[in-house]
């Protein structure tokens, strides 16, 4: 397989996600390195087309078993040409349902042919207890040896038609979306702005930033996980007693899936 560049491409509201997809593709070989963000708003409405000697590292966290509902926007501007893609998604030790095959199955949909695809385990954004500071020694470790994995099947394919579609844990249709918790801030607020700042849907009122925007925020947790006084939080009882309750139901640790 013929590659003259890798992209690193990730939508990583609480910084995880991002790492990995850039380490995977700073790994897989001396190869010039283009990176987008898609946190950024001006990214994921700019277009983004990809030749068949290009290799695409892109990854999203998992919410609820599915990507991200922004992805529906981000995926209307990307657009391949038989260009061979790796499929990440990251998520807290709990589950990962249909994100991965919903992310194969919309980059297919886009002209790429997926070429492997994992599940990493991350901390979760919302409990630091679970999952935390993963990935750890142990996870670089089998993200290593996945890139080896990937090295060699980049290697010994002459052409990517001859593969096989890839298979992937999930199941079509996939779940249905859930509604999600909205974070507000509370008289803790010092009105810094940190949180409209990272808040990669600008759902944050820059007028009075205790304020969210519900038709827009998409529960990400970032606003949350940089306010330095704690002051915004999803304020729920039953989230709440749920996040808590993950410390047990996701107490076993799972490991790293891949598929190539």
């Amino acid at each position: 397989m013929k590659i003259n560049k890798i992209t690193s491409i990730y939508f990583s509201p609480n910084g995880t996600t991002k790492k990995i997809v850039n380490k995977i593709a700073h790994e897989i070989g001396n190869y010039d390195i283009q990176e987008i963000n898609l946190n950024l708003v001006e990214n994921r409405m700019m277009e983004h087309n990809f030749k068949s000697d290009d290799l695409v590292v892109i990854g999203f966290p998992v919410y609820a078993d599915r990507l991200p509902e922004l992805s529906k926007e981000i995926f209307k501007n990307i657009k391949g040409n038989d260009t061979p893609v790796v499929a990440i998604v990251s998520y807290g030790n709990r589950e990962y349902g249909d994100a991965l095959l919903e992310l194969k199955d919309n980059l297919m949909h886009v002209g790429m042919k997926v070429i492997s695809g994992a599940a990493i385990i991350a901390e979760h954004c919302f409990n630091k207890n679970v999952a935390a500071n993963r990935p750890d020694e142990k996870d670089d470790l089998q993200i290593f040896d996945y890139i080896n994995k990937l090295k060699y099947k980049i290697n010994k394919t002459n052409s990517i038609n001859s593969l096989p579609e890839l298979y992937v844990k999930g199941n079509y249709p996939y779940n249905p979306l859930k509604t999600h918790q909205v974070p507000t801030g509370d008289e803790k607020c010092i009105l810094c702005g940190l949180c409209a700042e990272n808040c990669p849907v600008n759902a944050i009122n820059e007028s009075n930033f205790r304020l969210t925007d519900g038709d827009l925020c998409i529960g990400c947790g970032s606003c949350i996980n940089v306010c330095p006084t704690g002051s915004r939080a999803i304020r729920n009882e039953e989230f709440i007693a749920f996040i808590k309750n993950l410390e047990i139901i996701a107490s076993q640790r799972k490991e790293i899936e891949v598929f190539i």
